[in-house]
């Protein structure tokens, strides 16, 4: 009993589905009572007008009539009426009578239409008995006028016993039908609400399984109605998108973990082996130089982490002010010519002047510092890196070109993920770097809406391509910088 009250009451579809009786009750009781007042109004209306026009008919004849053959003329007319006759004087004395007694009978009623009747008023009326018991009447009273005066008052009677027997059988029929109805309108709704609400059992399994830690698990729903199918598609894509977002977080936790490791397990080296025994100023001055570039290593390290952190976050923010590309490129090349002839690298610059963006200078300064330092680090001796940029539509175009090994096409695809490393000649100094230079540059240019890639081939090294949007050149870029320009005025 209680895990049926549970189903039915305590579950959504239990609910729906008594939800749906509810209604169709209520249907089926207004019906009812709708087709009830219809056809009794109907069906005793067309009873009254039969009563009183047969009523009419022998108050004439027995008005054309002489009065010794009353007698002859109602017994003809009983012959074929089904119903009480009878004929009753001003005094009340009964003249004629077939069939039950009415003068004394429910007195009041009959009383009243025989008054009326004598006052020259002919009435039709229903008996008091209620009209679903039997033996209900329906009564005619007429008077019969000889020389102008009322000699005499007609009653007819009929009995409402086979209409009483149609009503019940009706209601018997319509009670049995109705509650079929009822039962079918329930399990029907019971069905189709546990079939609608299937997948959502297959949502909640799935919910249960993902916070469980099955990040795998996929919906697959047999139900094609539109909005449960767009429904299962938006889910299994939050599914996928977190399974994603698990497992990158995932790994770069752990590959941070491992970047971390190295400098930390030196450090802790370092400083057991200068607490073993007295030094000089001298060695604790190389010491902690040595020291300090490990702590520096790890704040780049940490510096980059927070860094894609915040893109991951959508917190990435890029101030939007005009930066003049042209200008940024040369400084940074410039900054780097130093470094290139330690190895004797040779730095050709061809950039178009005029080149203006919008967005964030010291990040779009890192983005080369970092394109260029990876370009020096697998550049060979006496070799050329080229740094060129040119207008091209909409976008500025930006290549830092080596003539390094190349990139392998198996590689070309993780070579902006966290952490990775190529497995090939380009790696000959992965200790220099912590493998987020390229992620973090991605995230940068992906932040000033532009794109970023590496050029596949292996005869001419590496290739990087950065297309950024142009503020000069592309009108809603401009009307931006305008905007931006009067907002800081």
């Amino acid at each position: 009993m209680q895990s049926m009250y549970n189903s039915l009451f305590r579950t959504f579809r239990g609910r729906l589905a008594m939800s749906y009786v509810i209604v169709e009750f209520l249907i089926l009781v207004f019906a009812a009572v709708l087709i009830y007042w219809f056809l009794s109004n109907q069906i005793y209306k067309e009873v009254d007008d039969a009563l009183f026009d047969e009523a009419t008919v022998l108050v004439e004849n027995l008005e054309k009539a002489p009065k010794h053959e009353w007698g002859f003329f109602l017994q003809d007319f009983t012959m074929y009426y089904r119903g009480v006759v009878q004929l009753v004087s001003p005094e009340g004395t009964i003249l004629f009578s077939v069939g039950e007694e009415l003068v004394g009978h429910d007195k009041q009623d009959v009383a009243h239409a025989i008054r009326e009747a004598l006052a020259g008023n002919a009435t039709v009326f229903v008996s008091t008995r209620g009209l679903l018991r039997k033996n209900n009447l329906r009564v005619a009273v007429m008077p019969v006028h000889v020389q102008e005066q009322i000699v005499a008052v007609a009653i007819l009677v009929r009995t409402t016993d086979d209409i009483q027997r149609f009503f019940k059988l009706l209601y018997i029929i319509g009670g049995i039908l109705g509650l079929l109805s009822m039962l079918i309108s329930g399990l029907v709704g019971y069905r189709m609400a546990r079939r609608s609400l299937r997948p959502i059992n297959d949502i909640t399994d799935a919910a249960q399984a993902v916070s469980n830690g099955d990040l795998s698990r996929r919906l697959k729903s047999s139900i094609h109605d539109e909005e449960i199918e767009t429904l299962v598609v938006s889910l299994n894509k939050m599914f996928q998108a977190l399974e994603a977002n698990f497992n990158s977080h995932k790994r770069f936790v752990s590959d941070t973990s491992h970047e971390l490791r190295h400098p930390i397990t030196i450090l802790k080296g370092e400083i057991e082996v200068a607490l073993l025994q007295d030094r000089s100023p001298e060695e604790y001055k190389a010491l902690l130089k040595q020291l300090f570039a490990i702590s520096t290593r790890m704040q780049h390290i940490v510096n980059d982490m927070l860094t894609l952190a915040q893109a991951d976050a959508g917190t990435l923010e890029i101030p939007q002010d005009p930066v003049d590309l042209s200008l940024l490129l040369q400084e940074v090349g410039q900054d780097h010519l130093m470094l290139f002839s330690k190895r004797k690298i040779h730095l050709d610059m061809n950039i178009q002047e005029g080149l203006e963006i919008i967005g964030d200078q010291h990040r779009i300064e890192r983005v080369f510092y970092n394109l260029l330092n990876n370009a020096f680090r697998y550049a060979p001796e006496n070799s050329t890196v080229t740094l060129s940029a040119v207008a091209d539509g909409e976008f500025a175009k930006i290549f830092v070109l080596d003539e390094g090994e190349g990139v392998n096409a198996k590689d070309a695809p993780h070579l902006f993920e966290r952490f990775y490393r190529a497995d090939d000649a380009r790696t000959n100094r992965q200790g220099e770097g912590a493998g987020l230079g390229l992620a973090i540059c991605k995230h940068i240019v992906l932040a000033h809406h532009g794109e970023i890639r590496v050029v596949f081939d292996e005869r001419q090294g590496a290739t990087f391509e950065v297309k950024l949007p142009l503020s000069n050149v592309n009108p809603e870029h401009a009307e931006r910088l305008k905007g931006v320009l009067v907002n800081r005025l």
